[in-house]
């Protein structure tokens, strides 16, 4: 029977609804406490669960990417590793087959350990390598893993703490290209480095440290910066970077004043325009799983969850005696 140390694993829920009927719920369980249990599905609903109306649950095996025409065929652990070349940290050291990653604490994906595969040693002793690497740069130990895959669930188990998931997509270009149409109202560039006017409509980009930020954006050898602009005024931005036949696509931004008018997908046809002249076949993005209004767009451009990951950060030190 499933219980809350299957918390981080993929799982089958049988519940007994309202009426007497039952019903199965598939996906990750990221949560169980206070008498109920939280799984999200694998187009990022999260459905909770009264513990009193499992009928029956237990643990299943990650789904394996799709496979899709026009989708060149990854793992979890492969496409992990091609969107870190997209988002590069300054500073990288092996350890077995994870990545240690540090970047000034300037975001996530660029300050975490790429978990994935074999660390080339006991579990025990990586999660202590990866708590003083961390603490000798005076950042904060975090591992990025996919979701449920055996490094997840073998960290679970040591206790360490799961945050915010991440949804990775995928879509072929030309199918997508395909189902966004020309706007003649709006005018784009596509540059090699971010402009003030690009930087000026990253909601997200650190202003304490600007610099440091822009090195990962500007890290991969090629990398495209959108602008979209209506009347001379620009309304969109998004940033590309090309990993062979890949696409990353990231940092598409819309102001608030100019939401709900298509125009993230008029930055998306331009970015997968210009990856398709550098011969990208497929891209990718990765979106906040909470991030319901981002997921109902790339949906609608033929995006697929290819898998979800995670971070996890060290269990919190016991109390100290009084």
């Amino acid at each position: 029977m499933l219980g809350p140390r299957d918390v981080g694993s993929r799982v089958s829920v049988r519940r007994r609804l309202p009426d007497g009927r039952s019903s199965d719920v598939l996906g990750d369980l990221i949560s169980w406490s206070g008498g109920r249990l939280i799984v999200r599905r694998s187009d990022g609903e999260e459905v909770t669960v009264d513990e009193s109306a499992v009928v029956a649950g237990r643990v299943v095996p990650p789904p394996p990417p799709p496979r899709r025409p026009g989708v060149p065929h990854a793992s979890a652990a492969e496409m992990q590793r091609i969107a870190s070349a997209g988002w590069p940290a300054g500073e990288t050291e092996p350890l077995g087959e994870w990545l240690l990653r540090a970047h000034g604490g300037i975001t996530g994906r660029a300050n975490s350990v790429m978990a994935v595969g074999d660390p080339g040693c006991e579990l025990e002793t990586a999660l202590e390598r990866v708590r003083e690497w961390y603490a000798e740069r005076r950042l904060p130990a975090l591992l990025q893993v996919p979701e449920g895959d055996p490094v997840d669930r073998g960290v679970a188990a040591a206790g360490w703490v799961q945050q915010h998931v991440t949804i990775v997509q995928t879509a072929p270009i030309p199918a997508t290209l395909d189902l966004i149409p020309a706007r003649d109202d709006v005018d784009a560039d596509v540059t090699s480095m971010p402009s003030a006017e690009w930087l000026a409509l990253m909601h997200d980009l650190d202003e304490q440290d600007p610099d440091t930020h822009i090195a990962i954006l500007t890290g991969p050898p090629t990398v495209g910066f959108a602008t979209v602009r209506r009347e001379g005024e620009a309304v969109a931005i998004g940033r590309a970077s090309i990993e062979g036949p890949w696409a990353g696509v990231t940092s598409v931004d819309v102001p608030s004043a100019h939401r709900r008018q298509g125009l993230g997908a008029a930055v998306m046809r331009v970015l997968l325009d210009w990856a398709a002249e550098h011969d990208a076949r497929a891209a990718y993005l990765q979106v906040r799983a909470l991030n319901q209004p981002a997921l109902a767009l790339y949906r609608r451009l033929g995006f697929l969850t290819h898998h979800p990951y995670c971070y996890r950060v060290p269990p919190a030190p016991p109390d100290a005696p009084g």
